[in-house]
């Protein structure tokens, strides 16, 4: 049989499920990404099923297909499934479910041990150890290890290893069969196994939504297993994953905390009617006494204990949020502090980089560098880089060491060109170091006279904790970011909170400049924000830099962006394409959404050679990618954009990113995404040279205008807008934003109070 292309064919599904049992001869072929196995299997006497075709057969060998865990030549299984007919390799046996047996006899068992399962056990010492242990060698192997001291020529080190994969291996796989047995795939039980290790069965039975805490198992995969397992619907092991559910789903989406009323109308819905508030209340009870949730009621002191108003929080959100507030109102508490400048000196730094300053950017500067805490926000064009750039050089001649960064790679790398200084990551900054976390807290501050900040906007109210809480007196702390742009992906609100508390010194500039003027991109950006429709470029214009290709039906302008990019910029304005422009769509699904315009873009590409395929995604080299998770071991983070440099014979992928090659294996290259397209929010933090943005009216659930001001703000030397006019009139006229949940504020007024 020659090794298959694909996954398991589909064949007849209608014939009823048989068993075959046997030995496995020869493991054709097997995928450890989605454990795809093909397997020659002698059938045992008494197992001749029925073939596809419906006639009796007795085969003296079996080609059997499915997905199975770590397949060995010699073992002998026990196969649940049905009969198939393959187009090219007729009939075959195509299995569900996989039962590990015991050899049946010594022959079987001399081989199974002599496989590359058991490290350093060959044929000649298998033979020994089932001559003086017997048939049932494996099971007193496993029970009484003991045993194995009567072997000659077991050397120690082999025997510690034999017993411990052969009680690996039955452990695995009586895990396995248990967790598939339950409903989960062969790809999940791994996953599962992979997480929970040789605990798994207990943790399960004990509490089934344990698969809560394993990566891509949700609430409802658990509440399936559940069922399966036979707990009642209003089980409080239930109630306690519902809550715990719609607490970290709200986290999700933004929120640092959820009203208690709210939360247990979010719980019933998702229980559709199985418990009571009241059992609902009990369950949160139980929650606070394990320490999942806090509901706080500090804020609101009058109130009954269960009052439906109290926010209720996932514990690390609420001390990030009180954490935060307390380190901000102990940096403010220091008062009036000494400037780093006065006029004289500012006047000076400005002629010698030949900038003509507009009072409103002196005035910031200058309350800038006499503040032990401040913030500056404004708009594109407003002359924020100049401010950064200004505030670093004369922090430094005023003697201070000078700290940049930002929340993403690709924003300090911005940073650093407009200042010209060394800027990184806030988690670089603050040195995190798996397993132990940030080595800059509280204990161990941030050596510096003045840390700067920029783009804000993106950051979450964990990440912005720790950064606070390794801030000490007297080093200063500036905060630089546009409030117009769309809040971070995390949890929280920080910019949008700390401008409203109204305690931190701000200085918001709005002054567009000429230069900045001439650009339809700046003034296109201000349009938005403002409610008005871009403008384009007129005839007379020559040049331009804002374009809108109208196109209305979603899959014509997929065709037409596909054309702008590769064929109508490329052309017109020199830029190579696939380095230069990038996609920013406001969806990921559709004809114009982002996964559909990676595939275009990356087959207009034409990178060929090796590839690799995970989890439904092939990645080959060229590709251009991005990382979506903070992987701390790695040191790559959410957001960080690279290109697939080279893929090995085996899967590995190796990603050139701007500082640095980061290699990627198996269940790793989850962790990716193809990049030629992106979504706004993941754009964020970024500056490409020009930008493509498809809006179509499909995607209006997500056209609004702070998330198209975000796009738009993205491209340095041109915007090209593709699709309707309608959309684009949605997203204009769309001001409200969903609000986050939040405390900050208050919690930052009432520290400011009490300091």
């Amino acid at each position: 049989m020659s090794t298959p292309s694909s996954e398991p064919p589909q064949g007849d599904a209608g014939s009823a499920q048989e068993a075959l049992q046997g030995l496995v001869e020869r493991v054709t072929y097997h995928r450890e990404d989605s454990l795809y196995t093909v397997l020659r299997v002698l059938p045992e006497a008494g197992f001749t099923p029925r073939g596809a075709t419906g006639s009796l057969f007795a085969p003296t060998r079996v080609t059997a297909v499915g997905r199975m865990v770590e397949p060995v030549e010699g073992q002998r299984v026990r196969l649940l499934g049905r009969w198939t007919r393959h187009a090219t390799h007729g009939d075959q046996y195509e299995f569900e479910q996989v039962q590990l047996l015991d050899p049946g006899d010594e022959a079987g068992l001399v081989r199974y041990l002599a496989s590359k399962a058991f490290e350093g056990v060959g044929e000649t010492l298998a033979q020994r150890i089932v001559e003086r242990l017997g048939v049932g060698a494996l099971e007193v192997i496993r029970d009484h290890p003991e045993a194995l001291d009567q072997v000659t020529g077991l050397r120690p080190e082999v025997k510690e290893r034999l017993i411990e994969s052969v009680r690996s291996r039955h452990a695995q796989h009586r895990s396995a069969s248990f967790l598939m047995g339950l409903g989960l795939g062969p790809t999940q039980a791994q996953t599962v196994l992979a997480s929970l290790g040789p605990e798994t069965e207990a943790l399960l039975e004990a509490d089934p939504y344990t698969l809560t805490r394993v990566r891509g198992m949700g609430f409802r995969t658990a509440d399936r297993v559940a069922q399966a397992m036979g707990l009642e619907a209003n089980d409080e092991r239930r109630l306690v994953a519902a809550l715990e559910h719609c607490l970290a789903k709200a986290s999700d989406e933004g929120h640092s905390l959820v009203r208690q009323g709210d939360l247990l109308q979010a719980a019933l819905d998702l229980l559709e009617g199985a418990a009571d508030r009241e059992a609902l209340r009990a369950a949160l009870g139980r929650l606070e006494r394990e320490d999942r949730a806090v509901v706080d009621r500090s804020l609101l002191p009058d109130a009954d204990a269960d009052h439906d108003a109290h926010p209720v929080y996932l514990p690390w959100l609420l001390a990030s949020e009180r954490g935060l507030a307390r380190n901000l109102a102990r940096l403010l508490a220091v008062g009036r502090v000494e400037a780093l400048a006065d006029e004289a000196r500012l006047q000076r730094a400005a002629d010698a980089s030949g900038i003509a300053l507009h009072e409103d950017q002196r005035a910031a500067v200058l309350g800038l560098l006499s503040s032990p805490v401040a913030l500056l926000t404004g708009g594109p064009g407003v002359g924020k880089t100049t401010i950064v750039r200004l505030i670093a050089d004369l922090a430094q001649a005023a003697g201070y060491e000078v700290l940049l960064a930002s929340p993403t790679g690709r924003a300090a790398k911005r940073l650093s060109e407009a200042t010209g200084r060394p800027a990184s990551t806030i988690h670089r900054l603050l040195k995190f170091q798996p397993p132990d976390g940030f080595q800059h807290t509280d204990t161990n501050p941030l050596e510096g006279g003045l840390v700067l900040v920029d783009e804000i906007s993106m950051l979450d109210v964990a990440l912005a904790h720790h950064l606070v809480k390794a801030v000490a007196a007297p080093t200063r702390l500036i905060l630089v970011g546009d409030p117009d742009q769309l809040p971070s992906v995390g949890a929280g609100s920080v910019l949008s909170d700390l401008l409203s508390s109204g305690e931190i010194p701000t200085w918001r500039l709005t002054r567009v400049f000429r230069q900045d003027r001439e650009s339809l991109i700046v003034e296109n950006a201000h349009r938005v924000l403002a409610g008005d429709l871009p403008r384009q470029p007129e005839r007379s214009e020559t040049g331009g830099d804002f374009f809108l290709f109208p196109v209305d039906d979603p899959a014509r302008a997929a065709d037409r962006l596909v054309e702008v990019v590769t064929e109508r910029i490329p052309k017109r304005f020199g830029m190579e394409w696939t380095e230069e422009v990038q996609v920013i769509s406001p969806m990921y699904k559709g004809d114009c959404g982002v996964d559909a315009l990676n595939d275009r873009l990356r087959e207009a590409a034409g990178y060929g050679g090796r590839e690799v395929e995970r989890g439904g995604q092939r990645w080959r080299v060229g590709d251009r990618v991005i990382q979506t998770r903070n992987d701390y071991d790695k040191e790559v983070f959410n957001g960080d954009m690279g290109r697939i440099s080279a893929v090995s014979p085996d899967g590995v992928v190796t990603v050139q990113y701007p500082e640095q090659k980061v290699v990627y294996s198996g269940g790793e290259l989850s962790d990716l995404r193809p990049a030629f397209a992106i979504t706004v929010h993941r754009s964020q933090g970024g500056e490409f040279p020009c930008v493509v943005i498809p809006l179509t009216t499909p995607h209006r659930v997500m056209l609004q205008r702070n998330l198209l001001y975000t796009a738009i703000t993205r491209a340095k030397r041109l915007v090209v807008l593709v699709g309707s006019e309608t959309a684009l009139r949605w997203a204009v006229e769309t001001a409200d934003q969903a609000l986050r949940m939040s405390m900050l504020s208050e919690r930052l007024r009432l520290a400011r109070a009490d300091a």
